[in-house]
């Protein structure tokens, strides 16, 4: 099956290209009370879009985001809450669940489904209702339609500015003129994270890109990895590059290194990175390309994906299979709330 996630990461570019024309043709009901907050609701594969929307407009956005990945809402939520609720499967329980709290609290609901409980509810309750294609059940390498869609419900409702549009157009001609520096990249920091811990670190803003790459080498290669932000790191995390001596022998140290970081930020990571070579094997500093915050995140997603799947190759497994996760939902099917 990891011929079928290789396809998969094929298709990204013409998912990208996909995602932005069913954007461009969004029908959102006018809201019916002023939107001062948004809540993103989702988890895994069809959550970190979520994180990577509030990275993406936290800085142009007039109206707070708050993303949640557990089963509760805040007590704020009400009328003027914008929800919206990204599930690739549709019957996400974490995701249903919040969807049902707010409800109840009367927020403005938008379902970003292909289907299941949450597209019935939204028809049912007259919701607006995203539709996402239905490909295969495999969340995480259809990020390009959930974080896109996203996107788009906030600038066609007028809370995130025109311009992003054009970032993320932007984005997606970068993709599709960098398959083979992509690839070839791909396979070299792949190589560097074999049969090491990778340390992924990165400015707090892109927090959230660092944690999908984390994500994809858990899933994909099946290899743990660790995520950090600057500048938080160096209050605590830093002072732990002493112990294990072993493990930490066997790390890798990856510094994302964006135009977009803070330019205090860049100098933390210069000051950092001896203290990580003192123990590290490796350490990697990986540009995100583009000139966009939101061309960069499109062109590393993308990136990471083949770095996870060569990885995968390395590792003798299978880049689909998540038996364990599985397993998980089964036993969860069968104890009730």
């Amino acid at each position: 099956m990891s011929g079928l996630i290789r396809k998969l990461i094929e298709s990204y570019p013409t998912q990208v290209l996909q995602a932005i024309a069913l954007g461009k043709q969004q029908q959102l009901a006018t809201p019916s009370a002023e939107i001062r907050q948004v809540v993103i609701a989702g988890l895994g594969g069809s959550g970190i879009g979520g994180s990577l929307v509030k990275a993406l407009t936290v800085q142009t956005l007039s109206v707070p985001v708050e993303v949640l990945k557990s089963y509760d809402v805040p007590a704020w939520i009400g009328k003027h809450t914008l929800v919206l609720a990204s599930s690739h499967s549709g019957n996400t329980e974490e995701t249903l669940t919040v969807v049902q709290q707010a409800a109840t609290k009367g927020a403005q609901i938008v379902a970003i489904t292909t289907g299941g409980q949450l597209a019935n509810w939204a028809k049912a309750n007259g919701w607006d209702w995203v539709q996402m294609p239905f490909e295969e059940p495999c969340p995480r390498q259809f990020l390009a339609y959930s974080l896109i869609a996203q996107l788009y419900v906030l600038i066609n409702l007028g809370l995130a500015p025109a311009a992003l549009a054009a970032d993320i157009e932007e984005g997606a001609a970068l993709v599709q003129a960098s398959q083979d520096s992509i690839q070839q990249t791909a396979r070299a920091i792949a190589a560097r994270c074999a049969n090491r811990l990778p340390f992924i670190y990165a400015d707090e803003r892109l927090g959230a890109l660092a944690l999908r790459f984390q994500q994809q080498i858990n899933e994909n290669a099946k290899q743990m990895a660790h995520v950090n932000v600057f500048p938080e790191m160096n209050h605590n995390e830093l002072v732990g590059w002493r112990l294990p001596v072993q493990h930490l022998q066997q790390s890798v140290v990856i510094l994302l290194r964006s135009t977009h970081n803070h330019p205090r930020v860049e100098v933390r990571m210069a000051v950092c990175e001896p203290i990580f070579r003192q123990l590290a094997a490796d350490v990697v500093h990986l540009p995100l390309q583009g000139n966009s915050l939101a061309a960069q995140v499109l062109h590393f997603i993308h990136l990471t994906d083949w770095v996870s799947y060569f990885l995968a190759e390395i590792n003798g497994v299978d880049a689909y299979e998540i038996d364990v996760i599985n397993h998980l939902k089964n036993k969860l099917a069968t104890v009730s709330a």
